[in-house]
């Protein structure tokens, strides 16, 4: 345990007279699954603790669940009609749940109506409930010790809380003192709202009905609450209506990229004419031996400039199988133009091989794109045999320049492998990938423009 700034409050230890300080001690929180520091008060003089459930703690704390008591809609001494009915407000008591370290506080205030009846009126979660005193035609508290038998219903005793008096005002129908615990039920039954609060040697039952919002402003409201409430309202109206427009703009960008997914066509003649460079040339890097191979297809055509293609690299194991084994793969995509500059035609198997030995050290690239990976099948045991493998890679890309190009594949293996075993295709795409970022990105302006509609305040209190 320790001692947070002392602070000497008026309130004095009920075992010696000594003055209380604020302190804490370390609790396990299940919800949290973590251990927290609950704030409790503390005798400087013997050292007695006063926690949640000691009424010192809630008046040693007074200040601290009051702070924000003028922050409300309601004001004693106010007066407005709720459904033909006209309401006065004379008393309000606030509660604290026991079981709640942090500030966790409703109000319930006490009104007169016109037509003669009692009522408490309840805002909380932003909503607001008028409960009137309930007599139940059957209730039995005492027959199950986990239950309570309302009107042919069990109510289980595990969903009772404890709440504490922490402060008090105006006309009341008893005394209250601060710290003062009552056990509560919150229920519903056929859709109305009942709340059994029992205290020491009483038990009192209250129906309530939720009342709009609205209402309540235009009854209780200053002018300037109503003036904040329409604000409110106008705003979150606001929101609604751009929340579905962007809706709309998602689902739209949905069915475009849905539509661009079944929108291709491949590129015929990719891998005419192909030019085997090298075949399972045995290489050495570090302790690793190798074989390397090389192979340049095309000329082919790709004749849409500033347009989305697919490039797909992959192994067709009708061709020669593959397993547990690895194979890596280097593609470039090479404009004709450019390697005429460096390479004059006719391009042969040495002519080839001499430029490709040194086309990563050229200042300006001869391929205008590039897709390289791995392919790899392994097995194994953990819990049970294991068998994956990965055989196929694809990418899509935005070719700027419609052309003639030429495919350069270089291929590193395990094992020694047929060049025609690894396939080499092209097709053109549409921009589905930049319909799904939209889609995405209209999709997240809906859900916060959603959630401004319900939530967006201008109040200084929460309303539904």
């Amino acid at each position: 345990m320790g001692s947070e700034t002392h602070e000497l409050k008026a309130i004095k230890c009920a075992a010696c007279g000594g003055d209380l300080v604020k302190s804490y001690r370390m609790e396990y929180d299940d919800e949290d699954e973590e251990n927290v520091r609950v704030p409790l008060a503390r005798c400087a003089a013997c050292g007695a603790e006063y926690d949640r459930s000691t009424p010192d703690y809630y008046r040693f704390f007074a200040d601290d669940f009051t702070y924000d008591r003028d922050v409300t809609l309601f004001r004693l001494g106010a007066r407005g009609t709720v459904k033909g009915v006209e309401y006065e407000i004379i008393g309000r008591i606030r509660y604290q749940e026991e079981e709640e370290w942090d500030k966790t506080t409703w109000d319930e205030w006490f009104a007169v109506s016109s037509d003669g009846g009692h009522h408490y009126i309840v805002m909380e979660e932003g909503r607001v409930h008028f409960f009137r005193e309930y007599t139940p035609h059957s209730i039995d508290l005492e027959s199950d010790p986990g239950a309570i038998l309302f009107e042919g219903r069990r109510i289980s005793r595990d969903g009772g809380f404890t709440g504490r008096i922490v402060y008090a005002e105006g006309e009341l129908p008893w005394t209250p003192d601060i710290g003062e615990p009552a056990t509560m039920y919150d229920f519903k039954k056929d859709g109305v709202k009942y709340s059994i609060e029992q205290s020491e040697g009483e038990v009192s039952v209250t129906r309530g009905e939720e009342v709009p919002f609205q209402d309540i402003v235009e009854a209780f409201g200053s002018e300037e609450d109503r003036e904040l409430y329409r604000a409110t309202v106008r705003a979150r109206k606001g929101y609604a209506r751009k929340a579905m427009a962007y809706t709309v703009a998602a689902i739209a960008a949905l069915v475009l990229a849905a539509g661009g997914c079944f929108s291709t066509s491949p590129v015929e003649g990719a891998m005419k004419n192909g030019v085997v460079v090298s075949e399972n040339v045995p290489v050495v890097e570090g302790t690793e031996r190798m074989y390397r191979s090389e192979v340049v297809y095309g000329p082919f055509s790709l004749n849409e400039g500033n347009r989305l293609y697919g490039a797909r690299v992959s192994i067709n194991r009708s061709v020669q199988n593959f397993n547990l084994e690895w194979q890596s793969f280097r593609l470039l995509l090479v404009p004709e133009e450019r390697l005429i500059r460096r390479l004059a035609p006719p391009f042969t198997r040495a002519g080839l091989a001499g430029l490709f030995e040194e086309v990563d050290a050229f200042a300006d690239p001869l391929e205008c794109y590039t897709l390289s990976g791995d392919f790899w099948d392994e097995e194994g045991y953990d819990d049970g045999y294991w068998h994956e493998s990965d055989v196929a890679a694809e990418d899509d890309f935005l070719l700027e320049k419609a052309g003639t190009y030429y495919a350069y594949l270089e291929l590193a293996s395990q094992k020694p492998r047929l060049v025609s075993s690894v396939e080499v295709s092209f097709e053109r795409v549409k921009s589905y990938r930049y319909f799904m970022i939209a889609m995405i990105v209209f999709a997240v302006l809906a859900l916060v423009n959603r959630t401004l509609s319900r939530t967006y305040n201008k109040m200084p209190y929460r309303m539904s």
